[in-house]
């Protein structure tokens, strides 16, 4: 075990922890290791209806008996636990943004409960930035285990943090940027999974692309929407200019060939949310032509 990481074990006369939630672990266990069905288990019994989810708190009643906020070199966060995972110590990065800290809380928990997830060392789990970073979708079937596991961890936390019925006033209309802020602010999640969440779960097809003094970092694009003519490493097209204090643009029309390989015949909108130190949140959406509009008169 590291040193940084056993010193906020429970033994060190810490802030142990007393729940004020009474959850069913043995029941939410029956979920089995799906990381979706986990964190439903537990909306299930929670009854959560809007606001931050109070993750702390579920980590309480299921068996976490101390969570630490410690400077950790390296890491974001730590799952300290026994081999039968009776109990449980969460240590997390006090460095860390308050947005970065509520997620690794949440990805820890679900190591910590999917019983299929095993430590690479009989301790618990070390997670860093890129582990805490992993994307939640489905990994591929020849990942490492470890990269499954902590796909399938920051997939809980996502589920937790932002269930689709809470998630659901947001989700209508246009895709829109500012929604997805609003959804950051309601449930205490990054602009940046905010937003991924908010186009993974909304009826319209669209696309994201985040970016650094304009060349692109990533890109995340629903199955249906169409291949970009971007990748990571390339210089984005001019971006819409910020047109409020949030950093929001309007949404404007774009060139569809400066952004999709194989533009169709509806227009393609524009928004790119700016952050500070140069990092951008661009959506892309189409906006229905009025000819199929009026076919659907």
């Amino acid at each position: 075990m590291r040193a940084d990481v056993a010193q906020a074990t429970p033994q060190d006369g810490g802030r142990r922890l007393n729940a004020v939630l009474a959850l069913d672990r043995m029941s939410i266990e029956e979920a089995g290791p799906n990381p979706d069905r986990l964190a439903a288990a537990i909306h299930d019994q929670l009854g959560h209806e809007s606001g931050e989810v109070p993750v702390a708190a579920i980590a309480m009643a299921l068996d976490i008996v101390e969570i630490r906020e410690a400077p950790l070199r390296g890491l974001e966060g730590a799952l300290v636990t026994p081999a039968d995972r009776n109990v449980g110590m969460i240590a997390i990065n006090s460095a860390s943004s308050k947005t970065r800290r509520l997620f690794t809380l949440a990805h820890e928990l679900g190591h910590f409960l999917n019983p299929w997830h095993t430590p690479e060392d009989g301790s618990g789990f070390a997670c860093s930035r890129s582990d805490i970073g992993t994307p939640w979708g489905r990994p591929p079937p020849a990942a490492a285990r470890r990269a499954i596991q902590e796909a399938e961890a920051s997939r809980f936390a996502i589920e937790l943090l932002a269930p689709k019925r809470l998630a659901r006033r947001y989700l209508h209309g246009l895709p829109d940027l500012a929604r997805a802020i609003a959804l950051s602010d309601e449930l205490g999640l990054s602009r940046e999974s905010a937003a991924r969440r908010y186009v993974e779960l909304h009826d319209e097809s669209c696309a994201l692309v985040f970016s650094s003094e304009g060349i692109v970092r990533y890109i995340e694009r629903r199955s249906a929407f169409p291949w970009l003519s971007c990748q990571r490493g390339d210089r984005l097209p001019i971006l819409p200019s910020v047109v409020d204090a949030s950093g929001l643009s309007a949404h404007e029309e774009a060139i569809a060939r400066d952004w999709v390989a194989r533009p169709s015949r509806d227009a393609l909108i524009v928004q790119t949310l700016t952050q500070s130190r140069g990092f951008a949140i661009t959506l892309l959406a189409f906006e229905a032509s009025d000819s199929e509009d009026d076919e659907g008169q």
